[in-house]
């Protein structure tokens, strides 16, 4: 995964084979856990959600972000090291609990560095929407696995930056809930991909 410089990036990885990584409500409450540890303290996380089979994250990289360190013999961003630290932790545990061997996530995860406010508010829109979109739910509020909860008010011990979040996007409480049901272009979605 590529963090080439400081601003706004999505990243994402989904399981081997597309095959889940969440297999309990337990298991979506340790990776969170894991990365309130490993992301949350490299970066500012504006936006994310947790699919059955994929995780979304719409963060800001800092300098800090990008500081390099060494892990495993290999030079990299420290916010690339947090990442893999999330994926081998999490999937340590997940082998462990499932008696199971192996890879969980696939093998490269993926950044997209998102330039321009247009595609921030694609990307902040396309993480909230996943459950509805993947119909594992008929609102985003049902959906628990995501910061949407927190944008409504309805949560506030996230992993993200509500408040840096509505600053980056722009966004106030009567625009978020007009916003609510914006439909997303596909040529806007491959944007941030």
């Amino acid at each position: 995964m590529k963090f080439s410089q400081p601003g706004l990036y999505h990243v994402y990885n989904r399981g081997i084979n597309k095959q889940p990584i969440f297999f309990s409500p337990e298991d979506y409450l340790h990776f969170k856990s894991l990365c309130q540890k490993y992301i949350a303290s490299r970066c500012q996380i504006i936006a994310w959600c947790l699919m059955p089979n994929h995780f979304h994250f719409f963060i800001n990289a800092d300098e800090a972000s990008l500081e390099p360190m060494i892990w495993g013999g290999n030079q990299m961003p420290a916010l690339s090291n947090g990442f893999q630290l999330l994926q081998s932790s999490y999937a340590k545990s997940i082998n462990y609990k499932g008696n199971r061997t192996g890879n969980l996530f696939q093998q490269k995860t993926k950044s997209k560095i998102i330039e321009d406010h247009s595609h921030a508010i694609t990307a902040f829109w396309y993480l909230h929407q996943n459950a509805v979109k993947d119909g594992l739910v008929g609102n985003m509020w049902d959906w628990e696995h995501s910061s949407y909860l927190d944008y409504c008010g309805l949560r506030t011990n996230s992993l993200c930056n509500v408040t840096l979040g509505k600053l980056f996007l722009k966004l106030c409480e009567t625009d978020f809930v007009k916003m609510d049901g914006i439909e997303l272009k596909e040529e806007d979605i491959n944007e941030i991909f």
